[in-house]
Formats: structure tokens, C-alpha cells, sequence
């Protein structure tokens, strides 16, 4: 998965001296999304702690006021920083392009992303406009990117006429979702793989949904 832009301007690599003509450190808006996505990771939205985020990250107050106006907007850029779904090119074939987004879920900071927007969903009733932002700005491009995939597939003859490409995006990015959890929580006793996931959904397309088949 890619990672998403800051919601705000970017920040020049380097400043201007600070007070005492001392240089500001250009690694404190890293070190800070990085600390507020494991805060965010591990308590959610609702406990969020800008001291535990900063502590950790060793910024102080000053440091981060000079770039975040206050926990809200630091909260809105760690999740648009959190890594989504990219925009996969017309390969003209499924299992190829199953295979370029596969490649880009299975790395070390998926868990910890999907972690973040599990505990987030949990607490959108809390926070609606929040929600809605990250539903406006990351959810739904993201999604529309899985999706693409399985327009294109559909378009191709791929499946039957009454797939739903929204349907098979939906189902394929949860078949990923759960194999990444049983991997974490079974240590892979459940012995299922993401290629076992794209071989099931190449073999659902093989057939459709079954309509051809019983015409025949």
C-alpha cells in the first residue's frame, strides 16, 4: 500500500534558524506522524494523548505548534499518512494486477495501518466530522482504486454480467484483511496465503457466476 500526502501543505525541507539562530530539525514532522500513528494504533481517536505522542517522539511543544495548530490536525495528517491502496495500471489481465495490489498489502506497515483504521471505524459515532473527512479524503479514493480493478475485469468478460465490481473489491480487500489476522493472531496454523486469495478470485472469474455455464 502507498502512503497518502500530508492533508496540509508540505513542509519545506529545510527552515529557518530558530530563536538563538539554532536550525530547526527537518525530522520532527516524521518522528511526530510516526509516534501519532502507533498512538493512534494503539488507543484510537477517542484516548488519543498529544503528551504521550510527543514524548515519545521527543518534540517538544514549541517544535509542534510550529507546524500543527493542535491534536486534531496532527490526527488528520497521521491518518492521511497512513498507507492506502495505490492506483494499479491496466496490466489486461486480473491475476496480474490482483498481484500488483497484493504486493503492496503485504508489507510490514499494513498491520499496523489497518490497526488504525479498525480503532478509528470503531469510534466514527464519536467523531462525525472527523469520519467524514477520512471517509471524503483517503477511504473512498483508496477504495476506488480496488475497485478500478475489478471494473476493468468485469468489462474484459472476466466475470458474469451480475458481478458487481463494488461487490468483488469489497470482498477481496476483506479476504485480505482477515488472511493478514489470522497471520498475526494463529502464527499461519490456518494455512491460508494472499496467493491463495488471488487463485480463488482467478478461479471465480474462470466461471463467472455461473449464468454462461447453465445456458449452455
Amino acid at each position: 500500500m502507498t502512503n497518502r500526502r500530508s492533508t496540509r501543505s508540505q513542509a519545506p525541507a529545510s527552515r529557518p534558524a530558530g530563536a538563538g539562530g539554532r536550525p530547526v530539525d527537518a525530522t520532527v514532522e516524521q518522528r511526530v506522524l510516526r509516534e501519532a500513528r502507533a498512538e493512534l494504533a494503539l488507543v484510537g481517536v477517542e484516548s488519543f494523548s498529544l503528551t504521550a505522542t510527543l514524548r515519545r517522539a521527543k518534540v517538544g511543544n514549541s517544535g509542534f505548534y510550529r507546524r500543527w495548530s493542535g491534536a486534531q490536525e496532527l490526527i488528520l495528517d497521521a491518518l492521511s499518512s497512513v498507507a492506502t491502496w495505490p492506483d494499479v495500471p491496466d496490466l489486461g489481465d486480473l491475476r496480474q494486477e490482483l498481484t500488483f495490489l497484493v504486493e503492496t498489502f503485504d508489507r510490514p506497515a499494513t498491520w499496523n495501518s489497518l490497526q488504525i483504521l479498525f480503532a478509528f471505524a470503531g469510534q466514527a459515532a464519536k467523531h462525525p466530522e472527523l469520519f467524514a473527512h477520512y471517509q471524503r479524503a483517503i477511504m473512498l479514493p483508496s477504495s476506488e482504486r480496488v475497485i478500478a480493478v475489478f471494473e476493468r475485469s468485469c468489462a474484459r468478460g472476466d466475470f458474469g454480467p451480475s458481478s458487481d465490481p463494488k461487490a468483488l473489491a469489497a470482498a477481496f480487500v476483506g479476504a485480505l484483511t482477515v488472511v493478514k489476522h489470522w497471520s498475526v493472531d494463529t502464527s499461519g496454523k490456518l494455512d491460508v496465503d494472499f496467493r491463495m486469495v488471488v487463485d480463488t478470485f482467478v478461479g471465480l472469474s474462470t466461471h463467472g457466476d455461473g449464468s454462461e455455464q447453465s445456458a449452455k
